[in-house]
């Protein structure tokens, strides 16, 4: 799994520059480590194209980030690459308290907040496994192309899901969440492109 490509800007003229080594359209989005739902606190611009509108993004995020939490650490902003095409999926893991570290899959973007579908399985995850997973979804034909869509990588969206349940099997608790959404699962041979993850320790050290 790759990641879409980002730097950390420190100012506006620094994000407006980053915009012009990236290439438009790029994202804008705080750095804190004390701020994980930036979509939550408004502190997240896409589809930003020009050097003045970076600079204005900039200076948005952030205030809309001290808004959100005035004692929040704010470490710069980055700029990231806005992937196009493909197929927005969520992949996620969670420890359960009873039956260990879970390992989710769903539909991305507008389909999780419209559909709600989701799969979930326990790990590790065998290939076998994450397929079964993936045919479970009721949009899996999504996935297949419908009505003009590309076919998506299924490939890569399995080797994902088979590498997060191998990771939290290995974790041993460590993991108490870990959140990909949205994964850009792109065309055939092109792989998947994670745009944004998040990732909870067990800071007390419990299993």
């Amino acid at each position: 799994m790759a990641v879409s490509r980002a730097r950390r800007a420190r100012s506006p003229d620094e994000a407006a520059e980053l915009l012009a080594e990236i290439g438009p359209p790029v994202a804008l989005k705080v750095e804190s480590p004390d701020i994980l739902h930036k979509s939550e606190a408004g502190a997240l611009r896409l589809g930003v194209v020009g050097a003045a509108e970076a600079r204005r993004a900039f200076d948005e995020v952030v205030g809309a980030a001290r808004r959100h939490a005035p004692q929040a650490r704010i470490d710069g902003v980055l700029v990231q690459e806005m992937v196009q095409g493909g197929t927005e999926m969520v992949v996620g893991l969670h420890q359960d308290p009873q039956f260990g570290p879970v390992v989710m899959v769903g539909l991305g973007g507008v389909f999780i907040e419209v559909l709600e579908d989701v799969v979930f399985g326990l790990a590790p995850l065998c290939r076998g496994d994450a397929l079964e997973m993936v045919r479970g979804l009721r949009g899996a034909r999504i996935l297949d192309g419908v009505r003009g869509r590309p076919r998506a990588d299924l490939d890569a969206l399995l080797d994902v899901l088979v590498a997060v349940s191998r990771l939290g099997a290995d974790a041993g608790g460590a993991i108490r969440e870990l959140d990909i959404n949205p994964l850009i699962v792109l065309e055939p041979g092109r792989g998947a492109l994670a745009v944004d993850t998040l990732v909870v320790l067990d800071t007390d050290g419990q299993p």
